[in-house]
Order: structure tokens, then sequence, then C-alpha cells
């Protein structure tokens, strides 16, 4: 009885290893053809975000810019269950270096309430969307479009770089590809499994909870289980582009950290060489040394476990 469970387990997860990621609908870029008709479309994001009673005020979509078309533009895909406020200091810093900066709100993130109650529903078509419209817009902000993203947002950045030619640079940070925990075979199967499964929340610190001792104070203390792996579907479905075709991006800059265990950095690793099979002088990348100790949200001033004064400098060097 046992030898049979165990056979029927590896049989599950053989199949559910081997079913395909693809997203459910066919994006087509809209880019704007001039710096006031990005303003347009931003100032009516920035609208609509303002007659939304939940929005915590700090979430709002931001843009920094010199009021007109610069040389660069940078844009900050924030994390999961994070929002714009997260890359505002870092995007501050971009700015008085002379970059147009924009930092859009992920769909369902950024409300008052920290349940994490409304991200549920939340899709990779959504992700895609929303990261083919930021770039849509950025393209009306500088002449070179820079698109970093951390973890979720870093899975929206690795499947920019597969479809959008006029991305000049992207920046996956700790691109939430794998769970850093789980053996690399199993993270794929698991991600079918969940999305099967029926939805549940999960508490980011499962013991603290509300007392979680290091959240942002800005981001969800807790989230469903189908959001979160909707993220994962969407950087498997950009690994699958990968292994069909080159990257569309005009380079890339792949960071990790060795300290994380929140993401599978082997995974982003095997990632890696799909990309390098194609030529190894546009892929880059980085990794911050485990003795650091810098937490997965390495971008967050507000961590009290971060060291921005050692991440920023080396964004700023590698970036440029």
């Amino acid at each position: 009885m046992i030898i049979a469970i165990l056979v029927l387990i590896i049989v599950i997860l053989i199949v559910l290893g081997m079913k395909p990621f693809e997203l459910n609908s066919d994006f087509s870029s809209n880019p704007v053809d001039s710096y006031k008709e990005a303003a347009i479309r931003i100032t009516k994001i920035q609208t609509e975000e303002a007659e939304l009673a939940e929005l915590n005020p700090v979430c709002a979509t931001q843009l920094l810019t010199h009021g007109e078309k610069v040389d660069n533009v940078i844009v900050f895909l924030h994390g999961f269950t994070s929002c714009p406020a997260q890359f505002a200091q870092l995007g501050k810093e971009f700015f008085e270096k002379g970059y147009n900066v924009f930092i859009p709100r992920t769909p369902r993130h950024g409300t008052k309430d920290r349940s994490g109650q409304p991200l549920k529903g939340l899709t990779a078509e959504e992700l895609a969307e929303f990261a083919n419209q930021s770039v849509d817009i950025a393209l009306g902000l500088g002449a070179r479009v820079i698109v970093v993203g951390l973890s979720g947002g870093g899975s929206m950045a690795t499947w920019l770089s597969q479809v959008r030619s006029d991305v000049d640079l992207a920046v996956p940070i700790a691109p939430f590809l794998g769970i850093g925990f789980i053996p690399r075979i199993f993270n794929r199967p698991l991600t079918n499994l969940i999305l099967l499964a029926p939805n549940i929340f999960q508490w980011w610190d499962p013991i603290n909870k509300e007392s979680n001792p290091n959240p942002t104070p800005y981001s969800y203390m807790r989230y469903p289980m189908h959001s979160l792996f909707e993220n994962l579907r969407l950087g498997y479905v950009a690994e699958e582009e990968a292994k069909r075709r080159r990257p569309a991006a005009g380079a890339i800059l792949m960071i990790t950290n060795a300290n994380d265990d929140a993401v599978n950095n082997e995974i982003i690793a095997e990632f890696e060489k799909v990309w390098l099979a194609y030529g190894e002088q546009f892929v880059l990348s980085h990794q911050f040394p485990k003795e650091y100790g810098l937490p997965h949200d390495l971008i967050s001033p507000e961590r009290p476990d971060g060291n921005i004064e050692v991440v920023y400098p080396k964004l700023h060097e590698l970036i440029r």
C-alpha cells in the first residue's frame, strides 16, 4: 500500500511538472508617441487612484519628471504585497541623476486594508497587462527605457525581457521564479498543484502574524496563495518563452542575494543559463554576498534588517 501511494504521488508530480504554463491572453503594445501623452496617461491613473477611498496615500503611482523626455527613464516595479513607496527613496536618487522615474502601482496593491484581501483574484494575465502598459507609458518619458523589478516585480521584469524589444535594460532583482526552501524539481509541479487547490490565505510571518517585526508600514501582512503563485506562473511563462526564442530586451542585468531564502537562486541561475545560450554579451549578473545578511526585500528603507547604504550605491553603479 505504501509503495502504491508513493508511486501515485510520483506520477502526480510528473504530470503536474509537465503541464505547460501559458497566458490566456495576447498582449499587444500601445506605446505613447510623446512625453505629453505619457504625462496624460499617468495623470489619468493618478486621478483614478485619488478617487479610491481605500487606497493608502503613500501607495499611489509616482512620477518624478524633469518636465520633458530625457535620455533615460527608469521604471520601478515593486514587490508582491508592497506598493510604490518601496522604491520612493531609490527613485528620488535616480531622479537627481537626471532620470525620469516612473513607479506604477501594481493592480490590487496599496490599500489601507493590509489583510491582503484585495489581492484575491490577481492573475498572471493581469500582471502581464500591467507591466506591458507601464512600458508603453515609459517610452514617452525617456529615450532609453530601464525596467527594474523586485521579487514579484522581478517576475514581471523577467517576462518583459522576453517580449519587449523597446526595453533597453531589464533588471530583475531577486525575481520570484521559484520558492527558496523548496527543491528546484518540486517548484513547477507545486505551482500547478496550488493553482488547482482551494485558495487560502497565508501570513508572511505565520508565528507573529500582525506582530511581524519586519514588515514595511504599507505592505500587506498576508496574501492569498493563488495570487502568490500567479506571480510564479508568469515567471514560468517567461522561462518557456526563453527556451523558444532569445530575449527581446536590449540587455538584462540579473541581481540576486546569496542570503535570500524566499526565492530560489538555483532556479534563477538555471534561467540565466537559458539566456546565456543566446550570447553572453547582453546578460550580466551580480549577487550580493551572503555575509551582507540582506533580507529578501533589500530595497525598502524601512526594513530594520536591510542595508540600503550598501545596496543603493551598487545598484547605481550596475545600472549606470
